[in-house]
């Protein structure tokens, strides 16, 4: 076996190997919106429509996200496995592996052989990957990083051979990687910056070859101009508060970077507020300094690795986001730094105490990263090490109380005790950091309400809609607490205005059509609202085909009424309230063979006891 197939089994190995725990994980937040409730990944025939429309991306359909690659890598996982997370994870951590040899591959055209592996052998390892490997969503990164350094490889041996078929294969690569990410714009720089290591060619002399590249970024920001339009015309901080910002951010990434021990799921770090706040000083005068080093190396040839480092990151740099550091934007600057590191190892590692501490802090980084695979093991260990990390951010106790609540849901399901009242703590902790937050302020409400606790909950959902009224959660949870209280007239009032503030999702016209069924006696408006509520939805609903199937029956349209509730045994095989009703809907028509099957799937089913109970005395009724 060659050397170089060996450093890249190893490779493989390492990386696959370090997070192949992550198999066993649970699907993390993003997860749920974008794979576990997204309807348009769970069929093949839909990998067309990801590559022409933004709004596949999830469920949330106010926030498009072009990125077609990665849904259809989510379609091939459904068809192969459904929802299972295992494959969704195993698919994560193999393409870690096969992404350290593709660093290993593009490192060993800029460096030396033994310069490359080491720098790869810590790509492989290091804990700042750990996010990328073990949160399915941040595929994404994963995907880009991949296609992205398979074009620049195809580059190199474009370079090397001057074959037109290697230029072609890095601009395919190109392509694909933006289909996976935005980051992948700065492909052309890359080129740029491979041509000046590599080859020593100035831009100017190559920059036709490189409009291709261009142009393929640029047809990627005509079909998602919205997305883009959006990020660009209404950012959510100013540029020059971006710039201070991210030069404390770059300064962190350093500092995470060479001792990782403070890794997060949502980092304590907060935007600047101006030039002059305290820790953009010693920030920038750190970045001086680290800027005084570039020029250093450069006159050693090393200068690509500053430039590396600030190509990957400046989309992100420049266009202001919500979230302001997170550890897989790294996943692809990285290497970078692993060069430099390299460098100093392979120069200064030598003699018995030097190479003791280089081993030692090789087994360092296994360790952390082994540690944090673990704590994102299902969502309550991730946000429980989050929240304790960062204490003073919102959204890392939101999360946190959120798990702490659908934990009690499972364990705690009659008599709340432990896990609900640490989620209320938390909750509460959040409020103390920001008193008015619309999330923290809605979720602690519905932990009351679904305690029973329902003064406790309507006093937070009603000082928070006083606040937002905006807010369609919150408004439609305090419906749904009138409701229990026969308070319908109120309810009703609340549903009309959730519509008036934007798109429920269908909920609010179910809820309204329930009302007009049961309290107002007018099953032709519960129908037309039950239409409005399945074309809103982004799927169907079981409750909302039931209730149009009431609906239909009060309007005696059997026949509808009876495609309606098989509508909802094929989404939802198990639920008996569609197999009772269809039942009475055959027992009405005279088809008491027919009745008698649905009644028996219901007692066979047995998830209600008083249902299983009338459907045994219809049964009896039948045999009479």
């Amino acid at each position: 076996m060659s050397r170089t197939l060996t450093h890249a089994v190893i490779l493989f190995v390492c990386g696959s190997g370090i997070y192949i725990e992550a198999v066993g994980h649970r699907f993390h937040y993003d997860d749920f919106h974008s794979i576990v409730e997204n309807p348009h990944i769970r069929t093949l025939a839909n990998v067309g429509r990801f590559f022409l429309d933004p709004s596949q991306f999830s469920t949330h359909g106010h926030n498009p996200m072009y990125r077609p690659l990665l849904l259809a890598s989510y379609a091939v996982n459904h068809a192969v496995d459904d929802l299972n997370p295992r494959g969704y994870h195993l698919f994560n951590v193999l393409l870690h592996g096969i992404n350290g040899i593709l660093v290993y591959a593009l490192l060993r055209a800029l460096t030396p052989t033994t310069v490359a592996f080491s720098a790869a052998c810590l790509f492989a390892i290091h804990p700042i990957n750990s996010e990328a490997a073990n949160y399915v969503s941040s595929r994404s990164e994963m995907l880009m990083a991949g296609f992205f350094l398979a074009s620049c490889i195809a580059w190199v041996r474009f370079g090397v051979t001057g074959r037109w078929l290697w230029y072609c294969l890095a601009l395919g690569g190109a392509g694909l990687a933006l289909a996976s990410k935005s980051v992948a714009i700065v492909i052309p720089g890359a080129f740029a910056l491979i041509d000046r290591v590599a080859f020593g060619m100035a831009w100017r002399c190559r920059v036709w070859l490189y409009l291709p590249a261009a142009a393929i970024g640029l047809l990627y920001l005509l079909v998602s101009r919205a997305i883009v339009g959006k990020a660009l015309m209404a950012p959510v901080r100013s540029l020059d508060l971006q710039i201070w910002t991210q030069v404390k951010a770059w300064i962190y990434y350093i500092l995470q970077l060479a001792m990782p021990v403070h890794l997060s799921v949502d980092h304590q770090f907060f935007a600047a507020r101006t030039w002059i706040d305290p820790p953009n000083v010693p920030a920038f005068l750190f970045l001086v300094s680290i800027a005084w080093v570039v020029v250093q190396i450069r006159r050693a040839g090393l200068g690509w690795i500053a430039g590396w480092w600030s190509l990957i990151l400046a989309p992100t740099a420049l266009v202001p986001l919500i979230v302001l550091v997170n550890d897989h934007r790294l996943y692809l600057a990285a290497p970078a730094f692993f060069v430099l590191a390299a460098i100093c190892l392979c120069r200064f590692a030598r003699g018995t105490v030097a190479t003791t501490l280089t081993v030692a802090y090789f087994l360092l980084l296994v360790v952390l990263s082994l540690e944090r695979t673990a704590v994102w093991r299902d969502e309550l260990s991730l946000w429980r090490d989050a929240a304790a990390r960062g204490p003073l951010m919102v959204k890392s106790q939101l999360r946190y109380g959120d798990a702490l609540a659908a934990a009690a849901k499972v364990s705690e399901p009659s008599v709340p005790t432990g896990l609900t009242a640490a989620a209320e703590q938390v909750y509460l902790r959040a409020l103390e950091i920001r008193p008015q937050h619309p999330g923290v302020r809605n979720n602690l409400g519905l932990l009351y309400l679904n305690q029973g606790r329902l003064d406790a909950a309507e006093e937070h959902f009603a000082a928070l809609l006083a606040v937002s009224p905006d807010v369609g959660p919150a408004r439609l949870n305090l419906a749904r607490l009138l409701m229990q209280q026969g308070r319908w007239h109120r309810a009703e009032e609340h549903y009309l205005a959730a519509l008036e503030y934007g798109d429920t999702g269908g909920k609010a016209q179910g809820y309204l059509a329930h009302i007009a069924q049961v309290h107002r006696g007018d099953p032709q408006r519960a129908l037309a609202l039950y239409d409005e509520a399945l074309a809103a939805a982004v799927a169907p609903d079981v409750d909302h085909l039931i209730g149009r199937g009431v609906a239909l029956v009060s309007l005696e349209r059997s026949r509808e009424a009876e495609v309606a509730y098989l509508q909802a045994i094929r989404i939802d095989p198990g639920h008996v309230v569609a197999w009772y009703n269809l039942g009475n809907l055959h027992l009405r028509a005279g088809d008491t063979g027919a009745a008698a099957q649905a009644y028996r799937r219901v007692v066979r089913l047995a998830g209600d006891r008083e249902l299983a109970d009338a459907a045994h005395k219809k049964l009896d009724e039948i045999a009479r």
